[in-house]
């Protein structure tokens, strides 16, 4: 259950880490994946970094269709708008929120509203989820195949694609982190367990099926 209330400051909605780190995760996760495939370009085939563009657009469509955009309200919000919940007013005498207030969650805050009721799909743990694994696949492996392979051996390049091995580790773990505040002071179970369904959907469907080849 969640007890958002007892979190320490670390884990506190206004912590750093979770301002200028989770909320802005799909950020972070893109700058990583961009220095990963820039440091591992010259031992790439340009259709494989086609490839891992391609794979990356679409994990980015994927991530603003369920917590962004969906033709109007992203996917989280409609399903929790269908499951019953609303915008409620956060003072006994606001106004009635509008029905265009309940459409989204930025939607209801806007107007000073509060989402109550629903099934509130964990963000949080989606994304953090879904970036770490986008990011093993494309920067991780990658990265550890080709400083194994001994035919490219340039001092420069070697180091660069050691320190972005080493900020993508960092990163992930910091990802890894914020899943444990998330799972311990957020959220109830279920709206755990359906955040991370769809983190890990994307990855099932594109990597484990093998469509559009390897990373």
């Amino acid at each position: 259950s969640s007890l958002a209330g007892a979190a320490p400051w670390w884990a506190a909605k206004r912590s750093v880490l979770n301002t200028h780190g989770a909320k802005v995760a799909w950020g972070w996760t893109s700058a990583l994946f961009a220095a990963a495939a820039a440091v591992r370009a010259p031992a790439r085939a340009p259709s494989a970094t086609a490839a891992a563009a391609l794979r990356y657009v679409l994990a980015t469509l994927y991530w603003v269709a369920m917590a962004r955009w969906f033709f109007g309200p992203p996917l989280f919000d409609r399903v929790f708008v269908r499951t019953g919940g609303s915008c409620l007013p956060t003072a006994p005498d606001a106004a009635t929120m509008t029905s265009a207030s309940v459409a989204s969650l930025q939607a209801c805050r806007a107007a000073g509203g509060r989402w109550a009721g629903g099934h509130d799909v964990s963000g949080h743990c989606f994304l953090l989820i879904h970036s770490a694994l986008f990011l093993a696949e494309e920067a991780v492996a990658p990265l550890l195949a080709v400083l194994s392979d001994r035919r490219h051996t340039l001092p420069a390049l070697t180091t660069a694609r050691r320190a972005a091995l080493a900020a993508t580790l960092g990163l992930v773990g910091v990802w890894v982190f914020m899943l444990y505040a998330t799972a311990r002071y957020f959220h109830g179970i279920h709206e755990l367990l359906s955040g991370t369904v769809l983190g890990v959907a994307y990855w099932a469907a594109l990597y484990r099926s093998g469509v559009l080849g390897p990373a």
